[in-house]
């Protein structure tokens, strides 16, 4: 008996251990260190800690969740994406023209937008698997010539305002919804959480970690602290976020797509040889990433009122590589976590908040952002990780 219960005890302590360990809990950790900081900081303790400042930082990331969210199955099998910046200057200059310049409904310029948008992506699928080539030149490619075909359809001038139906899109949610879909989405948390410990018990599987009891408490803190932060409602493009959220964690973890990336990632010729589609979910995976930068493009463009083609999207692609690579996905391929992404532009939105908040030049928000995205990059790499 003695020997059962000490058994318990390490067992207990070991998953305890690897919660604890756990890349995931290391960066939310961080986050909240940061948000700490900043909310001590002289500078920044007035401003940063408010419902309106946490309610226009989730509003910011928002467009670098959405990409992230195509750009993390992206680096999952091995690519990248460099054209998003640029896409989200051409799919919103697209809007911007037919709407404004053409009196367009706000739907069919929507389409119009996404239609575009499955043009690149499915290019950008058949250069990298059918063309063989890497997709570091196929996007660059993208990166210099959409924002130029963006330059030229808008005449090399800003398109603005947008019609009062397609400002919808950068709004926000009324107060009473915004409740309501925080609670939904705790309960959809939750019923996850049971349903899968339940899962674990009917197979004879051990309970992971410190069993549902630590998820479900992080659940409702979450939810109570979106409640606090969207007393005046939720912007529209954090909704867009989590249902791209949703859907990319759904298809990562739950769907043929989402192993066959995993063993594309792992080893692409392996895979191919076990029967892995993997041209075809190579061109799935970046229609999936345009057609999600094309609705940050359609958010910007709402957020802004407006699409100027030269500076639409600029540096993005750092911003939203930066975030992915943060959250835990390898940049070498098969190794990839949605949460860690969201996670992740949590970290960058909040440092760039932080500076802006405590007035840092521009200039030198450029460069830790750059420095930022190196040290993530070097904990990624197999030196490291080997230590």
């Amino acid at each position: 008996m003695r020997a059962v219960t000490a058994h318990a005890a390490s067992s207990g302590k070991s998953s305890l251990f690897e919660v604890l360990s756990s890349r995931a809990l290391r960066m939310v950790l961080v986050l909240l260190l940061m948000w700490t900081v900043l909310a001590i900081h002289p500078e920044t303790r007035e401003a940063f800690l408010t419902s309106g400042n946490f309610s226009n930082l989730t509003a910011q990331v928002a467009e670098i969740v959405i990409i992230g969210i195509g750009m993390t199955l992206v680096i999952l099998i091995g690519g990248i994406d460099l054209s998003v910046g640029a896409g989200m200057a051409l799919c919103g200059v697209v809007a911007a023209k037919l709407q404004i310049d053409h009196h367009m409904p706000a739907w069919l310029t929507i389409l119009a937008a996404m239609a575009v948008a499955g043009v690149v992506g499915l290019w950008h699928g058949l250069l990298v698997s059918r063309f063989q080539l890497p997709p570091f030149i196929a996007t660059l490619g993208g990166f210099l010539a959409y924002r130029g075909l963006g330059l030229v359809i808008a005449d090399a001038r800003g398109l603005s305002p947008m019609a009062d139906d397609f400002q919808w899109l950068g709004g926000k949610l009324s107060t009473s919804a915004s409740y309501g879909l925080c609670a939904l989405g705790c309960l959809a948390g939750i019923t996850v959480i049971l349903r899968r410990e339940q899962r674990r018990r009917a197979l004879g599987l051990p309970a992971r970690g410190v069993g549902p009891a630590l998820p479900i408490a992080a659940s409702v803190a979450v939810t109570a602290f979106l409640m606090t932060i969207y007393q005046d409602g939720m912007p529209v493009p954090v909704l867009l976020a989590a249902i791209a959220t949703a859907i990319g964690a759904v298809l990562l973890r739950r769907t043929r797509l989402g192993r066959y990336a995993f063993a594309i990632g792992g080893n692409t010729e392996a895979a191919r040889l076990s029967g892995v589609p993997v041209a075809r979910v190579t061109v799935l995976i970046y229609l999936l990433i345009a057609m999600l930068t094309a609705v940050a493009g359609l958010v910007a463009a709402a957020r802004t009122n407006g699409v100027t083609p030269g500076n639409a999207g600029i540096t993005r692609e750092l911003h939203v590589i930066t975030a992915v690579v943060i959250g835990g996905t390898s940049l070498s391929g098969g190794r990839a976590t949605m949460i860690g992404t969201v996670i992740g532009a949590l970290i960058f939105g909040t440092l760039s908040n932080g500076m802006n908040l405590m007035n840092i030049n521009s200039n030198w928000q450029l460069v830790l952002s750059g420095a930022i995205l190196l040290v993530a990059s070097l904990l990624d790499s197999p030196a490291i990780r080997k230590k």
